[in-house]
């Protein structure tokens, strides 16, 4: 799995502690804070990119101006795959578990021959309420 400093651990355990749910590097910078953990912005995102290169996290690109969210990788060892879509707006981060994805992905393979990799497809377009602020 490779070499971790204490940092890097308390980082994952903050990430394990969510579950599914995404995280910023803010968002972890303040988890670790709350817990009187001295840890600096840039040791964050360092360990955040040693982990995602381990393959233990993931990592999601943001709407365009915010930054990635991360994700601890075992939350989906089941094989429990879903999509993200992520409105290019506020940045909203929504999980896709929808089954015409499924044929979607099945569709690409068959007749483009692509696989997509369901663990880190994100489609982005506008949430619900950034489209209706948006209509006259």
């Amino acid at each position: 799995m490779g070499y971790r400093t204490r940092q890097g651990e308390l980082i994952l355990e903050c990430l394990k502690e969510r579950g599914t749910r995404h995280a910023t590097a803010e968002d972890i910078l303040a988890d670790l804070k709350a817990r009187g953990a001295s840890v600096g912005q840039t040791t964050v995102y360092r360990n955040l990119d040693k982990l995602v290169q381990q393959g233990v996290v993931m990592r999601y690109a943001g709407a365009e101006g915010q930054g990635a969210c991360f994700q601890y990788a075992g939350c989906m060892e089941d094989g429990h795959a879903h999509y993200h879509l992520v409105c290019s707006e506020c940045g909203q981060m929504i999980h896709l578990e929808c089954n015409y994805m499924d044929e979607l992905t099945a569709h690409m393979l068959e007749h483009h021959q692509f696989c997509v990799d369901k663990f880190r497809t994100v489609i982005y377009g506008l949430c619900k309420q950034c489209a209706a602020k948006r209509k006259p």
